[in-house]
């Protein structure tokens, strides 16, 4: 971290490849299949290079990481949610159908309905509930209270089965499985 600090490009690389892969999952996993990927992974990098004199405690180092990803991830969302207005000028992308038995097809339904959450219940639900981090480790990651945490995944969830429950699509996936149930 010394050595990333003082800008010695060996060290860079280093932190890249030891934590590159765990950056671009946590950027996949809130934003879903994103054709900005690479280049989020690269502004979350450019942060962390930036600020990396700011860590102090090498135990510290990994969950630093991962909460600058979140971050960016965060600004990501919030940057296409101020730009989506604009799309008034364009003309409508045509829809791409998947088959609704395909998993894809899911997922794809899944981060549609991400997508309608706040910023802030979307980036808690995901860790939580996609990449499977501990109550701690979302508060952690997003730089909030263990109660904050709390409360937004409340109320992300809540939103989120609502919204699934009346998709016909993930309203099949609910009923395959066992954390949520298709009645509420």
């Amino acid at each position: 971290m010394l050595a990333a600090a003082s800008g010695e490009p060996w060290a860079a690389a280093s932190l890249l490849d030891r934590y590159g892969a765990m950056v671009e999952r946590l950027l996949r996993r809130v934003l879903g299949q994103d054709p900005d990927l690479e280049d989020l992974v690269q502004d979350a990098f450019a942060s962390i290079l930036a600020s990396v004199g700011q860590v102090r405690d090498g135990a510290a180092v990994k969950g630093w990481i991962a909460s600058v990803a979140v971050h960016t991830a965060h600004r990501a969302i919030r940057r296409r949610k101020l730009t989506r207005w604009l799309a008034v000028f364009h003309p409508a992308e045509e829809a791409v159908t998947i088959p609704a038995h395909e998993p894809r097809a899911a997922l794809h339904r899944v981060y549609e309905l991400l997508d309608r959450l706040p910023v802030e219940e979307r980036v808690a639900f995901t860790l939580r509930y996609i990449e499977e981090m501990s109550l701690e480790e979302v508060a952690e990651a997003s730089g909030v209270s263990l109660a904050t945490v709390k409360r937004k995944l409340s109320r992300a969830e809540a939103r989120f089965l609502a919204a699934a429950r009346a998709d016909a699509t993930l309203r099949t996936w609910l009923e395959r499985g066992d954390r949520w149930t298709t009645e509420g």
